[in-house]
C-alpha cells in the first residue's frame, strides 16, 4: 500500500553476534554476557535523517486539503475504566435554560474525587481491541456482506450514527487500507508543534502491512511537570469534569427537562467518574495520507440533523477574560489546542464556560470551529491554520519515507524537543522495549480481557 517501500534491510546484521563459550566455563559470566547482549539488542539504535523545521516561511502556503471525518464507529470506558464495544457512556448537552443568570460551584464534591492513577501516555490497546472487532470497516467497499443469518444490522444511535451492517465471524483483513492508526492527542500535538514550543513530544512509530501505528511516548519534561503541580492546577482539571457533569445529561434533554441556571448541587460529592469516558473513531485524509483516529468525545446535540461526528459538541472551561493581555493569551494558546483538538475529529462546536478564580462559572460562549480561525487575523503573529495543517501534512510524509520496514517488531522513535526546529528518528533494533503491537493482534486472536490502564 505504501509508495516508500522499496528500499530492504537485514535486520540480522545489525544484531550483536553471538557469545562464544568454553565447555566448563564460569556460569556466571555467561549468564552475564547473555544478559548484556540481550541488553544491546534493545537498546541498539540507527539514526535517521531529520525533518527539518527552522522558520515558519517554509509552511506559509495554501492549506492542504482535508476530507470531513467520518465516523466509522464508537467505544466506551466504563466507571472502572473497562472497555466496552458500544455508545453507553455518551452524554447529551442539556445546558441551563438561563446561561446569563449562571452560578455554577466546580469546586463541588472535589472533596470527596478519586482522580485517575497516571499511567504514563496513553496506549495503543482500546484501539486495536475496536479493530479487532470491527473488520467490517476495513474491507475494500465493493466487497459484498456475508450473510448475517437474521441478525441485526446494527443499531443507529441518537446522535445520528448510522448503522453498518455486521458480519458472521468476521475478522480484522490484513492491509487495513489506511496510512496512519493513531489517538487523536498525539495527531493534535504534531499540528500544533510549530506554535507550542514549550511542550516537547514523542512517539514511537512502526509499519505493519501497510499501516504506520503511532503511540505517543510518555516524555521527561511531561513526568516532571506532572510531579511538581501545584494543588490548584490538579484542581482546575477536576473542574473541567465538573463543568461536563453540569451541562450534559444521560438521557436526552425531552426526558429530564432543562437545567435550573443556577444548577443547585443535584449531584452527590464524589459523583464525577475521571474513568467514564466516551471516544469516536474517525477516518479522514489530509492529501495523499488516509487516517484513522480516536478521540475522546464530551456529548452530542439530541436534534442535531448531522451525522457524528458533525452532531458532537466539545466542552471546556477558560478563566474569565479582563483584559487585554488575557485575550491575547486566550487567542494565541488556547484557541489554537481548541480549534486543533475539535477540527481533527470533525466536531463543530465548542462551548465554554468562563469561570472565575474561585472555580464558579459565570457565563456560557459557543463557538464554532470554523470561525475559531478568524480570531487570529488580528494579529498575523499568531498561529495560522495553514501553517499548521501544511507542517503536519509534510511530518507525515516524511514519516512515510522514513518508516519503511514492514515489521511490527520494528520500532522508530520521532521526536520534537528543544530547540524544536527538527524532529528526529531513530530506528531501533527488532524487539525492544518500545514495540507496540500485542501478539493477540498480530495473530488475529480475540482480545484478552481488558486491564484499564
Amino acid at each position: 500500500m505504501h509508495e516508500f517501500g522499496d528500499r530492504e534491510r537485514d535486520h540480522e546484521s545489525l544484531l550483536p553476534p553471538a557469545k562464544r563459550t568454553k565447555i566448563g566455563g564460569n556460569s556466571a559470566r555467561i549468564a552475564a554476557e547473555e544478559t548484556e547482549t540481550t541488553r544491546e539488542r534493545k537498546t541498539r539504535r540507527t539514526t535517521m535523517p531529520e525533518f527539518r523545521a527552522e522558520t515558519l516561511d517554509d509552511f506559509y502556503k495554501p492549506c492542504p486539503n482535508y476530507r470531513l471525518p467520518a465516523e466509522l464507529g464508537a467505544f466506551s470506558f466504563d466507571d472502572k475504566g473497562v472497555f466496552q464495544h458500544d455508545r453507553s457512556q455518551l452524554r447529551y448537552y442539556n445546558p441551563p435554560n438561563q446561561p446569563s443568570r449562571l452560578s455554577m460551584d466546580l469546586k463541588v464534591g472535589y472533596d470527596g474525587y478519586v482522580p485517575k492513577e497516571k499511567s504514563g501516555s496513553p496506549d495503543l490497546g482500546p484501539i486495536l481491541r475496536w479493530i479487532s472487532l470491527n473488520g467490517h470497516c476495513f474491507r475494500p467497499r465493493n466487497e459484498p456482506l456475508s450473510p448475517n443469518n437474521g441478525t441485526s444490522a446494527g443499531r443507529a444511535s441518537a446522535a445520528g450514527e448510522t448503522a453498518v451492517p455486521t458480519r458472521l465471524n468476521e475478522t480484522r483483513p490484513d492491509n487495513l487500507l489506511t496510512n496512519f492508526v493513531v489517538w487523536r492527542g498525539m495527531l493534535c500535538k504534531m499540528l500544533c508543534s510549530l506554535y507550542n514550543q514549550t511542550e516537547p513530544w514523542k512517539v514511537a512509530a512502526t509499519l505493519y502491512n501497510g499501516t504506520v501505528y503511532l503511540q505517543e511516548i510518555e516524555t521527561e519534561e511531561k513526568r516532571r511537570q506532572e510531579a511538581i503541580m501545584p494543588p490548584q492546577q490538579r484542581a482546575t482539571c477536576y473542574w473541567g469534569l465538573k463543568f461536563e457533569d453540569y451541562v450534559t445529561s444521560r438521557d436526552p434533554p425531552a426526558k429530564v427537562g432543562p437545567q435550573s441556571p443556577t444548577v443547585p448541587q443535584q449531584l452527590a460529592p464524589g459523583t464525577v467518574n475521571p474513568h467514564r469516558a466516551f471516544s469516536s473513531v474517525v477516518r479522514t485524509r489530509m492529501n495523499s495520507h488516509s487516517i484513522v483516529m480516536v478521540g475522546e468525545v464530551d456529548c452530542c446535540e439530541h436534534n442535531s440533523k448531522e451525522k457524528s461526528p458533525q452532531s458532537y459538541v466539545e466542552l471546556k472551561t477558560s478563566r474569565i477574560i479582563l483584559t487585554d493581555r488575557n485575550k491575547a493569551s486566550f487567542r494565541r494558546h488556547k484557541l489554537m489546542k481548541w480549534w486543533a483538538q475539535s477540527f481533527l475529529i470533525g466536531v463543530p462546536k465548542l462551548v465554554c464556560g468562563f469561570r472565575n478564580d474561585d472555580g464558579i462559572i459565570k457565563s456560557l460562549q459557543s463557538f464554532r470551529i470554523s470561525d475559531i480561525p478568524k480570531e487570529t487575523q488580528v494579529d498575523l503573529t499568531m498561529w495560522q491554520p495553514s501553517v499548521c495543517l501544511n507542517f503536519l501534512d509534510e511530518l507525515l510524509v516524511w514519516i512515510r519515507k522514513t518508516v519503511i520496514i514492514d515489521n511490527p517488531k520494528v520500532v522508530y522513535l520521532l521526536e520534537w524537543n528543544t530547540p524544536y526546529t527538527r524532529v528526529t528518528c531513530e530506528e531501533l533494533s527488532p524487539n525492544s522495549e518500545y514495540v507496540i503491537l500485542p501478539d493477540w493482534y498480530l495473530r488475529k486472536k480475540s482480545p484478552p480481557p481488558y486491564v484499564p490502564s
